[in-house]
């Protein structure tokens, strides 16, 4: 997946490669987080292609200083080669940073970005939503994708929280090329798929509606999330999944879908209380990697507690679906490279 395609070309590129799953990266560190550990970003890099996805997304919105976010892309784009898409998530505190961030990712190879907002971002109508996209878009080469969640607080704009007239316009920009869409609300859904498809790559993060959704929708991909709570690399259920309907193998896929029913059970279980939240559980998502080999280990503050009741329901709903970790827990907390190094050892991943 190379990197090297210019603004106009990014629409026919991004229907040439979004195919199937994209996942989440977050940042490892050594065991006192004062410093980002490079061989446990790249355990995690190996182990999303060994997963089969097409594409990982980086989150840099976890406690990481402006120098680290650069570094952080740097590393997993020197690991991930010319044949794996890497992009960026666009949430930093300020427009200026997430520009500086977005030119760094450009050179460093990043292939898309996921568009944000700040925190501090009020706007006063959908002009000023559109000016910001616009702005970042405009910047860069890369590919842009958007992101409709309700936690921007844009419900003043139409009942949905989606600003509809913003994103119908950066929607015809040449390098906006899909459009992942969050929240659960089905009418929501069906008015972005509605509006959108015909334009950008459409997708849910709610894989059980993909099969319903694709026959209307031509739709190819879904993310970005840590579908690791859903299979290994061994058991690459979601992936198959996926895969099947690009071949429009619907029966096969539902098969696939109903193997790892039982760990997306779990996963809804842990994440269902969140969501309203806009908040992400890093130390959970990064605990759901490392079962199937992931880096694990924890992320800065701030960051939600780990409590033993959820360590063992995650555990419990993908060893239900085949997959198998031997380690004990409390490696998760260090992570495998500074497990290994404390060892005496190389990182390995969970077989």
């Amino acid at each position: 997946m190379t990197n090297r395609v210019g603004a106009g070309d990014r629409k026919s590129w991004a229907r040439e490669h979004f195919n199937g799953i994209e996942n989440v990266l977050m940042p490892s560190f050594n065991p006192d987080l004062t410093e980002l550990d490079e061989e446990g970003i790249r355990i995690d890099v190996r182990q999303s292609k060994r997963h089969g996805f097409f594409g990982s997304l980086c989150s840099v919105e976890t406690g990481l200083t402006p120098e680290e976010k650069v570094r952080f892309v740097e590393i997993a784009c020197d690991e991930a080669g010319n044949d794996y898409g890497i992009s960026i998530s666009l949430a930093g505190d300020t427009l200026e940073g997430d520009l500086e961030l977005l030119a760094a990712a450009e050179k460093a190879g990043a292939t898309h970005g996921l568009l944000s907002f700040p925190q501090a971002f009020v706007p006063k109508s959908q002009d000023d939503i559109y000016d910001y996209g616009r702005r970042l878009a405009e910047s860069t080469n890369m590919g842009i994708y958007l992101f409709v969640s309700d936690k921007f607080g844009f419900g003043r704009f139409h009942p949905s929280g989606v600003p509809f007239d913003a994103y119908e316009k950066l929607a015809d920009l040449p390098n906006v090329v899909a459009m992942k869409v969050g929240g659960m609300d089905a009418g929501m859904i069906y008015e972005c798929f509605e509006r959108f498809s015909d334009r950008l790559l459409v997708t849910s993060v709610n894989i059980g509606l993909i099969p319903l959704l694709r026959k209307s929708y031509d739709v190819r991909w879904t993310g970005a999330w840590t579908a690791e709570a859903l299979q290994g690399p061994d058991q690459p259920h979601a992936v198959n999944m996926m895969k099947a309907l690009l071949e429009n193998r619907t029966d096969e896929a539902m098969g696939h879908y109903w193997r790892m029913a039982p760990a997306l059970r779990t996963m809804m279980a842990i994440m269902a209380p969140l969501m309203p939240t806009g908040a992400y559980h890093w130390p959970l998502l990064k605990y759901q990697q490392w079962l199937s080999g992931g880096n694990g280990g924890l992320t800065r503050q701030p960051a939600m507690r780990v409590f033993q009741h959820n360590l063992q329901m995650i555990r419990g709903g993908l060893a239900a679906v085949g997959v198998q970790c031997p380690d004990p827990d409390e490696d998760f907390f260090l992570g495998r490279s500074n497990v290994a190094r404390l060892r005496g050892g190389q990182a390995q991943a969970a077989e």
